[in-house]
Protein backbone atom coordinates (compact mmCIF):
# COMPACT_ATOMS: atom_id res chain seq x y z
CA UNK A 1 0.00 0.00 0.00
CA UNK A 2 1.15 3.42 -0.81
CA UNK A 3 2.47 5.70 1.48
CA UNK A 4 -0.68 8.36 2.10
CA UNK A 5 1.97 10.84 3.43
CA UNK A 6 3.85 10.71 0.47
CA UNK A 7 1.47 10.68 -2.53
CA UNK A 8 3.78 11.31 -4.84
CA UNK A 9 5.73 7.99 -4.58
CA UNK A 10 4.14 4.91 -5.91
CA UNK A 11 0.77 7.00 -6.38
CA UNK A 12 -0.92 9.59 -7.91
CA UNK A 13 0.10 13.02 -7.20
CA UNK A 14 -2.56 14.94 -4.49
CA UNK A 15 -3.54 17.28 -7.54
CA UNK A 16 -4.54 14.15 -9.51
CA UNK A 17 -1.82 14.91 -12.46
CA UNK A 18 0.85 12.31 -13.40
CA UNK A 19 3.70 11.97 -13.82
CA UNK A 20 5.69 14.69 -16.31
CA UNK A 21 7.11 13.53 -19.75
CA UNK A 22 9.52 15.83 -21.49
CA UNK A 23 10.02 16.45 -25.40
CA UNK A 24 11.35 13.94 -27.18
CA UNK A 25 14.38 14.78 -29.79
CA UNK A 26 12.45 14.16 -32.38
CA UNK A 27 9.70 16.13 -31.39
CA UNK A 28 12.03 19.43 -30.64
CA UNK A 29 13.38 18.94 -34.41
CA UNK A 30 10.20 19.29 -35.74
CA UNK A 31 9.44 22.21 -33.53
CA UNK A 32 13.02 23.97 -34.39
CA UNK A 33 12.33 23.30 -38.65
CA UNK A 34 8.89 24.80 -37.94
CA UNK A 35 10.37 28.07 -36.60
CA UNK A 36 13.15 28.34 -38.82
CA UNK A 37 10.94 27.70 -42.13
CA UNK A 38 8.31 30.83 -40.37
CA UNK A 39 11.20 32.60 -40.15
CA UNK A 40 12.42 31.63 -43.72
CA UNK A 41 8.89 33.47 -44.65
CA UNK A 42 8.52 36.19 -42.85
CA UNK A 43 12.08 37.19 -43.15
CA UNK A 44 11.75 38.42 -46.86
CA UNK A 45 8.46 39.93 -46.15
CA UNK A 46 10.36 42.37 -43.01
CA UNK A 47 13.33 42.92 -45.51
CA UNK A 48 10.75 43.95 -48.19
CA UNK A 49 9.19 46.28 -45.61
CA UNK A 50 12.16 47.64 -43.89
CA UNK A 51 13.39 48.93 -48.04
CA UNK A 52 9.51 50.42 -48.61
CA UNK A 53 9.76 52.22 -45.97
CA UNK A 54 13.64 53.66 -46.87
CA UNK A 55 12.53 54.13 -49.80
CA UNK A 56 9.59 56.14 -48.59
CA UNK A 57 12.33 58.11 -47.09
CA UNK A 58 14.40 58.48 -49.90
CA UNK A 59 11.18 59.87 -51.83
CA UNK A 60 10.85 62.67 -48.82
CA UNK A 61 14.52 63.97 -49.08
CA UNK A 62 14.78 64.27 -52.81
CA UNK A 63 10.81 65.99 -52.67
CA UNK A 64 12.54 68.20 -50.03
CA UNK A 65 15.42 69.36 -52.38
CA UNK A 66 13.07 70.32 -55.35
CA UNK A 67 10.87 72.31 -53.09
CA UNK A 68 13.81 74.07 -51.83
CA UNK A 69 14.66 74.58 -55.56
CA UNK A 70 10.66 75.72 -56.01
CA UNK A 71 11.14 78.43 -53.13
CA UNK A 72 14.70 79.37 -54.13
CA UNK A 73 13.85 80.04 -58.06
CA UNK A 74 10.71 82.47 -56.46
CA UNK A 75 13.02 84.24 -54.39
CA UNK A 76 15.65 84.69 -56.92
CA UNK A 77 13.93 84.36 -60.13
CA UNK A 78 16.26 81.99 -61.49
CA UNK A 79 16.90 78.08 -59.86
CA UNK A 80 20.57 78.11 -58.64
CA UNK A 81 23.54 76.92 -60.68
CA UNK A 82 24.81 73.41 -60.69
CA UNK A 83 27.83 74.67 -59.99
CA UNK A 84 30.04 78.04 -59.39
CA UNK A 85 33.57 78.76 -60.78
CA UNK A 86 34.31 75.67 -63.04
CA UNK A 87 37.35 73.70 -61.94
CA UNK A 88 37.78 71.35 -64.89
CA UNK A 89 37.82 71.08 -68.36
CA UNK A 90 39.37 73.32 -71.08
CA UNK A 91 37.17 76.66 -70.67
CA UNK A 92 38.03 79.58 -68.66
CA UNK A 93 35.35 79.64 -66.09
CA UNK A 94 33.11 82.80 -65.50
CA UNK A 95 35.56 85.58 -64.24
CA UNK A 96 38.40 83.44 -64.55
CA UNK A 97 37.32 82.60 -60.90
CA UNK A 98 37.78 78.94 -60.06
CA UNK A 99 35.87 78.06 -57.26
CA UNK A 100 34.19 74.72 -57.52
CA UNK A 101 31.40 75.09 -55.72
CA UNK A 102 28.40 72.71 -55.79
CA UNK A 103 24.64 74.10 -56.27
CA UNK A 104 23.42 71.98 -53.62
CA UNK A 105 24.77 74.84 -51.07
CA UNK A 106 23.02 77.97 -52.16
CA UNK A 107 19.81 75.67 -51.22
CA UNK A 108 20.76 75.05 -47.25
CA UNK A 109 18.92 77.62 -46.41
CA UNK A 110 15.68 76.34 -47.47
CA UNK A 111 16.22 73.24 -45.84
CA UNK A 112 16.49 74.37 -42.53
CA UNK A 113 20.48 74.30 -42.72
CA UNK A 114 21.02 77.96 -42.27
CA UNK A 115 23.62 77.82 -39.81
CA UNK A 116 25.90 75.71 -41.76
CA UNK A 117 25.03 78.34 -45.04
CA UNK A 118 26.02 81.44 -43.07
CA UNK A 119 28.99 79.50 -42.38
CA UNK A 120 30.42 79.36 -46.32
CA UNK A 121 33.08 81.97 -47.59
CA UNK A 122 30.62 82.13 -50.86
CA UNK A 123 33.18 84.59 -52.48
CA UNK A 124 36.10 82.05 -52.59
CA UNK A 125 36.41 78.56 -53.28
CA UNK A 126 35.10 75.22 -51.78
CA UNK A 127 37.86 72.66 -53.59
CA UNK A 128 41.68 72.50 -54.06
CA UNK A 129 40.87 71.13 -57.57
CA UNK A 130 41.76 73.27 -60.17
CA UNK A 131 41.49 70.36 -63.63
CA UNK A 132 42.01 67.67 -65.21
CA UNK A 133 43.40 69.49 -68.41
CA UNK A 134 45.17 73.15 -67.74
CA UNK A 135 42.36 75.58 -67.20
CA UNK A 136 43.59 78.87 -69.24
CA UNK A 137 43.70 82.25 -67.36
CA UNK A 138 41.89 81.41 -64.82
CA UNK A 139 42.75 81.02 -60.66
CA UNK A 140 41.69 79.36 -58.00
CA UNK A 141 40.01 82.34 -55.44
CA UNK A 142 41.23 81.45 -51.66
CA UNK A 143 41.81 78.58 -50.78
CA UNK A 144 39.40 76.07 -48.70
CA UNK A 145 41.93 74.85 -46.17
CA UNK A 146 41.67 77.96 -44.55
CA UNK A 147 38.51 80.03 -45.37
CA UNK A 148 36.67 76.84 -43.67
CA UNK A 149 34.48 75.73 -46.83
CA UNK A 150 36.99 72.18 -47.20
CA UNK A 151 36.07 71.65 -42.93
CA UNK A 152 32.37 72.58 -43.64
CA UNK A 153 32.28 69.58 -46.39
CA UNK A 154 32.62 66.88 -43.81
CA UNK A 155 29.33 67.91 -42.19
CA UNK A 156 26.78 65.11 -43.01
CA UNK A 157 23.59 66.47 -44.34
CA UNK A 158 20.74 63.60 -43.35
CA UNK A 159 18.44 65.20 -46.65
CA UNK A 160 20.99 64.75 -48.75
CA UNK A 161 21.88 60.96 -48.29
CA UNK A 162 19.60 57.85 -49.61
CA UNK A 163 18.94 55.75 -46.43
CA UNK A 164 19.02 52.23 -48.84
CA UNK A 165 22.75 53.56 -49.35
CA UNK A 166 25.73 52.56 -46.51
CA UNK A 167 27.96 53.36 -49.68
CA UNK A 168 26.70 57.00 -49.24
CA UNK A 169 28.28 57.54 -45.82
CA UNK A 170 31.33 59.92 -45.53
CA UNK A 171 33.95 56.71 -44.31
CA UNK A 172 32.67 54.77 -46.69
CA UNK A 173 35.02 52.51 -49.01
CA UNK A 174 36.49 55.17 -52.06
CA UNK A 175 35.96 58.38 -49.37
CA UNK A 176 36.10 61.40 -50.80
CA UNK A 177 39.33 62.43 -49.88
CA UNK A 178 42.45 63.04 -51.62
CA UNK A 179 43.93 65.44 -55.27
CA UNK A 180 41.03 64.63 -57.22
CA UNK A 181 37.89 63.85 -54.86
CA UNK A 182 38.99 65.86 -51.51
CA UNK A 183 38.27 69.20 -51.39
CA UNK A 184 41.63 70.05 -49.57
CA UNK A 185 44.61 67.65 -48.28
CA UNK A 186 43.77 65.98 -45.01
CA UNK A 187 39.80 66.54 -45.24
CA UNK A 188 37.38 63.46 -45.72
CA UNK A 189 33.80 65.44 -47.25
CA UNK A 190 29.99 63.99 -47.11
CA UNK A 191 28.90 62.53 -50.18
CA UNK A 192 25.26 63.42 -51.79
CA UNK A 193 22.58 60.85 -53.30
CA UNK A 194 21.26 63.67 -55.05
CA UNK A 195 22.38 65.93 -57.82
CA UNK A 196 21.21 68.31 -60.46
CA UNK A 197 20.33 66.46 -63.65
CA UNK A 198 23.30 68.05 -66.26
CA UNK A 199 24.48 67.39 -69.41
CA UNK A 200 27.42 66.44 -67.63
CA UNK A 201 29.89 65.73 -70.97
CA UNK A 202 29.91 69.49 -71.53
CA UNK A 203 30.45 70.25 -67.93
CA UNK A 204 33.73 68.26 -67.53
CA UNK A 205 34.63 70.14 -70.60
CA UNK A 206 33.75 73.05 -69.03
CA UNK A 207 31.14 74.90 -71.00
CA UNK A 208 29.01 76.79 -69.15
CA UNK A 209 25.20 76.40 -69.61
CA UNK A 210 24.14 79.13 -72.21
CA UNK A 211 27.49 78.06 -74.45
CA UNK A 212 26.18 74.38 -74.69
CA UNK A 213 24.39 74.44 -77.88
CA UNK A 214 21.66 71.86 -79.43
CA UNK A 215 20.16 72.80 -82.47
CA UNK A 216 20.65 76.39 -82.17
CA UNK A 217 19.62 76.58 -78.23
CA UNK A 218 21.10 76.78 -74.88
CA UNK A 219 21.68 73.17 -73.04
CA UNK A 220 18.98 71.03 -73.13
CA UNK A 221 19.31 69.97 -69.49
CA UNK A 222 17.93 72.52 -66.56
CA UNK A 223 21.88 72.88 -65.06
CA UNK A 224 25.09 73.41 -65.75
CA UNK A 225 27.54 75.84 -64.83
CA UNK A 226 26.42 78.93 -64.31
CA UNK A 227 23.47 78.31 -65.40
CA UNK A 228 20.15 80.04 -64.71
CA UNK A 229 17.51 78.30 -65.97
CA UNK A 230 13.71 79.39 -64.91
CA UNK A 231 10.37 77.88 -64.69
CA UNK A 232 9.87 79.29 -68.42
CA UNK A 233 12.82 78.16 -69.92
CA UNK A 234 11.58 74.79 -69.70
CA UNK A 235 10.01 74.53 -72.67
CA UNK A 236 8.98 70.71 -72.58
CA UNK A 237 6.30 71.16 -69.65
CA UNK A 238 7.69 71.46 -66.14
CA UNK A 239 6.10 67.62 -65.27
CA UNK A 240 7.80 66.18 -68.30
CA UNK A 241 11.53 67.43 -67.38
CA UNK A 242 14.30 65.62 -65.12
CA UNK A 243 15.21 68.51 -62.07
CA UNK A 244 17.17 66.09 -59.80
CA UNK A 245 18.21 62.54 -60.12
CA UNK A 246 19.48 60.08 -57.29
CA UNK A 247 23.03 58.08 -57.70
CA UNK A 248 25.16 55.69 -55.41
CA UNK A 249 27.66 56.72 -52.72
CA UNK A 250 30.04 54.89 -54.75
CA UNK A 251 30.94 55.00 -58.22
CA UNK A 252 33.87 52.29 -59.12
CA UNK A 253 34.73 54.70 -62.05
CA UNK A 254 35.15 57.81 -60.28
CA UNK A 255 34.35 58.92 -57.19
CA UNK A 256 31.19 59.85 -55.91
CA UNK A 257 29.68 63.15 -55.63
CA UNK A 258 30.18 65.98 -52.44
CA UNK A 259 27.49 68.01 -51.20
CA UNK A 260 29.88 71.13 -50.66
CA UNK A 261 31.63 71.15 -53.82
CA UNK A 262 32.78 69.94 -57.22
CA UNK A 263 35.60 67.83 -57.71
CA UNK A 264 37.04 65.67 -60.57
CA UNK A 265 33.64 63.89 -62.96
CA UNK A 266 31.58 65.57 -60.56
CA UNK A 267 29.89 66.69 -62.91
CA UNK A 268 25.83 65.71 -61.94
CA UNK A 269 23.18 63.67 -62.81
CA UNK A 270 23.05 62.51 -66.27
CA UNK A 271 20.65 59.60 -67.53
CA UNK A 272 21.66 60.07 -70.48
CA UNK A 273 25.61 61.02 -70.99
CA UNK A 274 26.46 62.27 -74.57
CA UNK A 275 23.20 61.27 -75.15
CA UNK A 276 24.47 58.00 -76.24
CA UNK A 277 22.70 54.32 -75.03
CA UNK A 278 26.19 53.37 -74.86
CA UNK A 279 27.01 55.46 -72.16
CA UNK A 280 23.88 56.56 -70.27
CA UNK A 281 20.97 54.23 -68.85
CA UNK A 282 19.82 54.05 -65.47
CA UNK A 283 21.09 51.08 -62.62
CA UNK A 284 24.51 50.68 -64.87
CA UNK A 285 26.53 48.07 -62.55
CA UNK A 286 29.59 47.13 -65.34
CA UNK A 287 30.10 48.90 -68.60
CA UNK A 288 33.18 46.69 -69.58
CA UNK A 289 34.57 49.22 -72.20
CA UNK A 290 35.65 51.26 -69.66
CA UNK A 291 39.20 50.76 -68.63
CA UNK A 292 38.67 46.95 -68.93
CA UNK A 293 42.60 46.25 -68.40
CA UNK A 294 42.32 47.92 -64.96
CA UNK A 295 40.36 45.02 -63.69
CA UNK A 296 43.09 42.62 -62.34
CA UNK A 297 40.87 39.65 -61.83
CA UNK A 298 38.20 40.74 -63.73
CA UNK A 299 35.56 43.35 -62.65
CA UNK A 300 32.28 41.61 -61.65
CA UNK A 301 28.85 43.88 -61.28
CA UNK A 302 27.77 44.80 -58.25
CA UNK A 303 24.94 46.54 -57.32
CA UNK A 304 25.38 49.48 -55.42
CA UNK A 305 29.15 50.37 -56.82
CA UNK A 306 27.65 52.52 -60.29
CA UNK A 307 30.10 52.15 -63.38
CA UNK A 308 28.19 54.29 -65.61
CA UNK A 309 30.94 56.45 -66.45
CA UNK A 310 31.05 59.42 -63.75
CA UNK A 311 27.24 61.07 -63.93
CA UNK A 312 25.31 57.58 -63.37
CA UNK A 313 21.74 57.57 -62.19
CA UNK A 314 21.36 54.58 -60.30
CA UNK A 315 20.36 53.49 -56.68
CA UNK A 316 20.68 50.63 -54.33
CA UNK A 317 16.23 50.43 -54.51
CA UNK A 318 15.37 46.96 -56.49
CA UNK A 319 15.06 48.09 -60.27
CA UNK A 320 15.32 51.76 -60.24
CA UNK A 321 15.87 54.80 -58.79
CA UNK A 322 14.11 58.45 -57.95
CA UNK A 323 14.08 61.29 -60.12
CA UNK A 324 12.18 65.09 -59.20
CA UNK A 325 10.27 66.26 -61.86
CA UNK A 326 10.65 70.33 -62.86
CA UNK A 327 7.14 70.49 -61.16
CA UNK A 328 8.36 68.98 -57.51
CA UNK A 329 6.82 65.65 -57.88
CA UNK A 330 9.03 62.79 -57.82
CA UNK A 331 9.00 59.55 -59.46
CA UNK A 332 10.80 56.03 -59.43
CA UNK A 333 11.86 55.47 -62.86
CA UNK A 334 12.67 52.03 -63.72
CA UNK A 335 15.83 50.42 -65.09
CA UNK A 336 14.50 48.92 -68.04
CA UNK A 337 12.75 52.58 -69.66
CA UNK A 338 13.28 52.91 -73.47
CA UNK A 339 16.78 55.07 -73.92
CA UNK A 340 14.65 57.29 -76.32
CA UNK A 341 12.10 58.12 -74.13
CA UNK A 342 15.06 58.41 -70.96
CA UNK A 343 16.31 61.15 -73.23
CA UNK A 344 12.99 63.23 -73.68
CA UNK A 345 12.60 63.28 -69.93
CA UNK A 346 16.64 64.68 -69.65
CA UNK A 347 16.05 67.22 -72.21
CA UNK A 348 14.20 70.41 -71.32
CA UNK A 349 13.56 71.47 -74.95
CA UNK A 350 13.87 69.59 -77.77
CA UNK A 351 9.77 69.10 -78.38
CA UNK A 352 9.58 65.77 -77.44
CA UNK A 353 7.95 64.44 -74.47
CA UNK A 354 7.56 61.25 -72.74
CA UNK A 355 5.42 59.38 -70.19
CA UNK A 356 7.04 58.86 -66.99
CA UNK A 357 7.21 54.86 -67.03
Amino acid sequence: MADRRHPGIGGRSRLGGSHFRGFTLVELLVVIAIIGLLVALLLPAVQSAREAARRMHCTNNIKQIALALHTYESSHGAFPAAGRGANQGYNTPLNGEIKGTNGLVALLPYLEQKPIYDRFNRDQACSQYTGYTPIPNAALVGDPALNGNAALSETEISVFLCPSDAYARRNAERSLEGWHYGPAPGIRSAKTNYDFVTDSYWMFLNYTWKEVQRGNQPSERMFGWESECKFADVLDGLSNTFMLGETTGYHVNGAAFAWAYRGHVMCGVDPVFADSPSYGGINVWHQPWIHPTWQSPPFKPFPGRARSWWCPAASLHPNGTHFAMGDASVHFVHQNVEFAALGYLTRMMDGKTSEIP
